[in-house]
């Protein structure tokens, strides 16, 4: 600055001064932007270094990840509702014999108090019939061995009657004979009474045995009431189909024999998946399929497909629209593979070798031709191309590219100029 202009910037206002120095600041940017920044340069757009190798033609699908074998662990089949007061949290590593589901214990507990009670009266009528037994047939015997008694007495005095006037002879004899019988019923009937008690006794210890299978079973079923893990495993909360498919919570009420954890083996991994109807012929089994978690998107898993379903079902809510199930094997192990998680499968339908492809973006329509942007140093050049197959992100290039070129992957002839115009929603120029 020269010593006069230099003056006269002296002898301004310190508000004229600010006034010129922030015009002088703004001269500076604008000249910096119509310099620099005036026009998009090959170097801002992004580019693809075209080369030749293996091109995948795949079908893309979501999918959920199961264990391919499970433990099932269900409800147990008893009389009278079911409640579950207990769960396991889901996702937990439980060792074999560590509880996983509670079931409300209160019937079950107070039937096996029932039984107890009965059991214990039909054991307290065993002993009071084995006490009566017991005193009649004391009772029997002593009678027995008195009637034997007067049989031999009588046997005896008929014997010294021999010699006897014959009215005696006939007196003693009929005595004998009267003693012979008494003997012989009183016998009878202690061994009719004998009988009579072992039936007794007998039918009492069937109802002993009865009570003792009915405890027994309400205690097998109070017993079922707490389920166990009977392996180590990943716990894993099954669906309730009667409310809604949601997962198992406290307070629900299974029906007996639904499953409510499963413990599935970690080892091996599938990825259930499902393939729209038009889509499901070009699949068959043994497709390479490559399985990517959506939790580690940089882990990326091989598998194969296992299984085909041979029905289609419904999507969604749309009758229309019908889906085929695919089960995916996946190869190797991973601490990271938990049920559940989602999947990105890619289903490798075909694979061409040696071939050259670009970006999909890379190619653009210029009237009934297709072409791409060749970059030549610090300019380009247009090359007219034929494409083939493509799949979500590339397609096959047949004619126009040998490889080893690098590509545009927007077109460089739209100038920012052309964006700005390509902004005003469609509205020409005349009529804004």
């Amino acid at each position: 600055m020269d010593t006069n202009i230099k003056k006269r910037f002296e002898n301004l206002s310190k508000r004229s001064k600010i006034i010129f120095l922030s015009t002088f600041v703004v001269i500076i940017i604008v000249l910096f932007m119509l310099v620099f920044g005036s026009s998009t340069t090959e170097e801002e757009i992004p580019t693809y270094k075209v080369k030749k190798g293996n091109f995948l033609i795949s079908l893309a699908e979501s999918g959920e990840l199961i264990a391919k074998n499970s433990i099932t662990i269900p409800a147990p089949r008893v009389r009278g509702t079911l409640k579950i007061v207990y769960l396991i949290p889901e996702g937990k590593y439980v060792a074999a014999g560590e509880v996983l589901v509670k079931f409300d214990p209160t019937e079950a507990l107070a039937k096996v108090q029932e039984e107890q009670s009965k059991l214990e009266m039909a054991m307290s009528e065993k002993d009071k019939l084995l006490a009566n037994h017991s005193s009649s047939n004391a009772q029997m015997e002593s009678q027995l061995k008195s009637a034997e008694l007067s049989f031999e007495l009588s046997k005896l005095n008929l014997e010294q009657m021999k010699f006897e006037a014959e009215a005696k002879q006939r007196e003693a004899k009929l005595n004998h004979q009267k003693n012979e019988l008494s003997y012989l019923q009183t016998k009878q009937e202690f061994e009719s009474k004998k009988i009579i008690q072992n039936s007794e006794l007998k039918k009492m210890q069937i109802e002993i045995k009865q009570r003792q299978n009915d405890l027994d079973e309400a205690k097998r079923v109070l017993d079922a009431l707490t389920l166990t893990a009977p392996a180590e495993g990943l716990v894993v909360y099954a669906a309730n189909w009667s409310n809604d498919g949601r997962k198992y919570t406290i307070g629900d009420t299974p029906w007996g024999g639904a499953t409510i954890v499963t413990l599935p083996d970690l080892s091996f991994m599938q990825s259930l998946t499902s393939v729209n109807e038009v889509d499901v012929s070009k699949i068959k089994v043994g497709n390479n399929v490559v399985v990517k978690l959506d939790a580690f998107q940089d882990s990326t898993f091989e598998g194969t497909i296992a299984n085909v379903a041979s029905l289609g079902k419904q999507k969604g809510n749309d009758p229309n629209i019908k889906v085929f199930e695919v089960l995916v094997d996946i190869k190797g192990k991973s601490k990271i593979l938990k049920p559940g998680m989602t999947t990105s499968n890619k289903i490798v339908i075909n694979q061409i070798s040696d071939v050259i492809s670009v970006p999909q973006e890379a190619v653009f329509d210029k009237g009934k031709n297709k072409v791409v942007y060749v970059k030549d140093g610090s300019s380009y050049e247009e090359v007219k191309v034929e494409t083939g197959e493509k799949n979500e992100d590339f397609v096959v290039i047949t004619k126009g590219l040998e490889g080893g070129e690098t590509v545009f992957l927007k077109d460089p002839t739209i100038t920012e100029e052309d964006k700005g115009k390509s902004d005003n929603s469609g509205i020409p120029e005349d009529k804004r």
